[in-house]
């Protein structure tokens, strides 16, 4: 994650605006070649994000909530260790978000990251964090059957480490060498201390704004376009690499069955991409988005051909006139390196009594690991709402429910009816009292469940609350105390069903009532 916020925006955007000609002795096609090939280093690396905004009335409470915490964000390393070789990296330094500062350490190896936070009493694991919520694709998907969530999320899982650096440096390759420099480049000799070392090297200086940016953007895509040696020396390699995932995400399958015409497809796609892009109707966003962006990088390259330093500057800004919501951004980036190429040692975290990452969306878990009153327990209650739930019942006729084959109960588990009607159903009694199944109500919101099947009683609770409810009972017993539920539980085929506004509301959550969708399902939300 640190790595790619490193080196590859760092590489890319050198790449951009160098091009491919020396000047003033120094060679970037040599210190691109050279960073491409580095297989470790350590760094200190420092990020910051600020916003201009405007009038934000308009925006919606979780827009406004959105700019609140990016407004300001940084990131700040003070120590970074990267060997790719064997796929490993550990960071440490502190995160500042929504006025909130978070000091961490993390460490990383192809799969797992493991995280020790200031505030949390215990290491936090992010298994496969390449697809994880926390650090790769929205969560916000597994709420659908999303055919094509899925199919990405498989191919990402398997998409290996080096065989993505090997595909990424190509691709900068080819950008490196259909790049013309940019007009505004300057290189001096200079010399630098770094880490306490005098290192002597070039200065590198360019600021790229507007049409300049966007003329730059037009020539290199021309160049890639009509590249045809490069792409297909690109498409080799993209194939070589992952023609079986490819062929797993449903792209005209028989085409990557044969490597003739699996590199010819790879090909065609990206000829294609890339004559977009420089066509009228690629333009059209391209100079919405470039016209108004500034680019100022000033970096330094020693005299074998490393980059050690680099302090850049990316500016967006809205057209004139615009004076509601974000107007514009500015990123800011600097990185210090050393030890390139090194006996580099990525300070490991050991993941001996650690938690998933994703068992802290239980707040019993939550308030146990994280001390209420840290920064990081902020960031993650009320800022990443890793805590909220959303649930959907969707509602059938009772009698659609009676014809459905339930699971046996086992052990002291209260099976749902399933698959057919039973799982995520609700149904509307005849007194108009909505039930949904007890387990799947109080374990999609974070409670624990249990049944007993001798008694016919089910019971829901965390370390704060405790709901016991009986089959057939209109009185349910909230932490010690009898409650009317207002209309008896029912078993329907070893599933309990539930008065759903009731139970929901104990449990802290609530009921969406209007809308559309209320005709058809039923929503839980719990902060």
């Amino acid at each position: 994650m640190f790595k790619k916020i490193g080196v590859w925006v760092m590489s890319a955007a050198l790449v951009f605006t160098a091009g491919c000609q020396p000047l003033g002795g120094l060679d970037m096609n040599q210190a691109i070649e050279n960073e491409l090939k580095t297989n470790s280093y350590e760094a200190s690396l420092s990020m910051a994000l600020q916003y201009d905004v405007g009038d934000t009335s308009a925006l919606s409470e979780s827009e406004k909530e959105r700019v609140a915490f990016w407004n300001g964000f940084q990131l700040n390393l003070s120590s970074l260790k990267v060997n790719r070789k064997e796929q490993t990296m550990s960071a440490k330094g502190s995160l500042t978000a929504a006025k909130l500062n978070v000091p961490f350490a993390v460490s990383m190896d192809k799969d797992v990251a493991v995280l020790t936070v200031e505030g949390a009493n215990k290491p936090i694991v992010i298994a496969d964090w390449r697809t994880n919520e926390l650090t790769g694709l929205s969560h916000e998907l597994t709420m659908y059957d999303d055919y094509w969530f899925y199919r990405v999320k498989r191919f990402l899982k398997e998409f290996h480490l080096v065989d993505q650096q090997e595909v990424t440096n190509k691709a900068i390759g080819l950008l490196a060498k259909n790049l013309p420099n940019a007009a505004s480049l300057a290189v001096d000799k200079k010399t630098e201390t770094i880490q306490g070392q005098t290192v002597s090297g070039h200065q590198l200086r360019f600021d790229v704004s507007g049409e300049q940016f966007a003329s730059l953007f037009r020539s290199t895509f021309k160049n890639v376009a009509l590249d045809d040696q490069g792409l297909r020396e690109l498409a080799v390699v993209i194939y070589d690499k992952f023609h079986p995932e490819l062929k797993e995400l449903g792209f005209a399958e028989e085409l990557f069955q044969d490597r003739q015409l699996g590199t010819e497809a790879v090909y065609t796609g990206a000829k294609a991409i890339a004559l977009y892009l420089t066509s009228e109707m690629g333009g059209a966003w391209e100079q919405e988005l470039l016209s108004q962006s500034k680019l100022k990088v000033d970096a330094f390259v020693d005299d074998s051909k490393q980059i050690r330093q680099w302090n850049a500057e990316i500016a967006m800004q809205s057209p004139p006139g615009v004076e509601e919501g974000i107007r514009g951004g500015k990123l800011t980036v600097r990185m210090d390196r050393w030890n390139i190429n090194g006996d580099v040692k990525p300070d490991m975290i050991s993941a001996k009594d650690a938690i998933r990452y994703e068992d802290l969306s239980n707040e019993d878990n939550l308030r146990q690991v994280v001390q209420p009153d840290s920064a990081f327990f902020k960031l993650l209650k009320e800022q990443l709402r890793i805590t909220e739930k959303y649930l959907y019942f969707y509602i059938w006729s009772e009698s659609d429910l009676d014809g459905v084959p339930g699971a046996e109960a086992e052990g002291t588990e209260a099976y749902p009816a399933y698959p057919a009607y039973g799982y995520n159903a609700a149904y509307i009694s005849g007194n108009n009292t909505a039930y949904v199944q007890g387990k799947e109500l109080g374990e999609g919101l974070g409670y624990k469940v249990t049944w007993d099947a001798g008694t016919k009683t089910m019971t829901i609770a965390s370390s704060q609350t405790e709901i016991v409810l009986q089959a057939g009972s209109a009185t349910a017993r909230v932490n010690g105390t009898d409650k009317s539920i207002g209309a008896p539980a029912v078993l329907k085929k070893d599933a309990l069903y539930v008065p759903v506004r009731f139970v929901a509301e104990q449990l802290g959550a609530k009921i969406k009532t209007e809308g559309e969708e209320s005709l058809y399902s039923i929503e839980v939300y719990k902060p």
